[in-house]
């Protein structure tokens, strides 16, 4: 539960620092949104082989917690920028 709570709030602040800096430079900003929905895709994509293995479900928790912090650090900073 404690490594869950750490990698969520560890890609939380990932998404965040991704959105100030990429607000901060404004040339930057459409590679980036690519570079972060090609990334969030990706990790969707790998959520379909750890969903069909049996046994421990950490990788998938991981994972998920991952996709959940990075998208709420940049929806969180996409707000901040309005």
């Amino acid at each position: 539960m404690s490594l869950l709570l750490i990698v969520l709030l560890g890609t939380f602040f990932l998404g965040n620092a991704v959105g100030t800096l990429t607000g901060a430079r404004a040339f930057l900003d459409p590679p980036a949104a690519l570079i972060c929905v090609a990334l969030i895709e990706v990790a969707i994509r790998a959520r379909r082989p750890l969903l069909q293995r049996r046994g421990d479900r950490l990788g998938l928790q991981l994972l998920d917690m991952c996709r959940i912090g990075f998208s709420y650090g940049l929806l969180l900073e996409g707000f901040k920028l309005l």
